[in-house]
């Protein structure tokens, strides 16, 4: 019987490592209309490399929590406009829901949210990166070297 709970617990362990592997793959939507073509859209993305995790857990109402990567999304795509876009953020000692407005987003801009610590506890700001064609962030792939994943507009 002590087994069959062991062969069990590999089995869910085994599968959750490899749906984290695809998770990230491809920006999650800040929006509800899956067909709104891409390039009237801008990328929201977390800072890397960074000695702080940033996981980009909701656009407006929209949830952009993925549950195979512990809700570490590392990249949306949001609509133009003024956008409330929901963090969280953490390190080995402190854990921090924030959320920061980007007033004017723009069609093809990619929109970088850097995180910080003030002594007292994480912030996060955004950098305007420009207008860009593509953009390219890099997964990590536990113990093999990060994967560069592209995202076009």
């Amino acid at each position: 019987m002590h087994y069959l709970r062991t062969a069990a617990v590999l089995m869910a362990c085994t599968l959750a490592a490899g749906c984290s592997h695809f998770a990230g793959r491809r920006p999650l939507l800040g929006y509800a209309d899956k067909n709104h073509p891409a390039a009237d859209t801008a990328l929201v993305v977390c800072g890397e490399p960074s000695q702080y995790t940033c996981g980009i857990t909701g656009v407006n109402q929209v949830a952009t929590w993925e549950k195979f990567n512990g809700g570490k999304t590392p990249w949306v795509r949001v609509l133009p406009g003024k956008q409330m876009i929901k963090l969280t953020l953490s390190n080995s000692h402190l854990l921090n829901r924030q959320q920061v407005v980007i007033d004017q987003v723009e069609a093809g801009h990619v929109y970088r949210i850097d995180v910080g610590f003030n002594g007292a506890m994480l912030t996060a700001s955004y950098q305007d990166l420009g207008r860009m064609d593509s953009y390219t962030i890099h997964m990590p792939r536990f113990p093999f070297s990060p994967k560069a994943i592209t995202a076009s507009f």
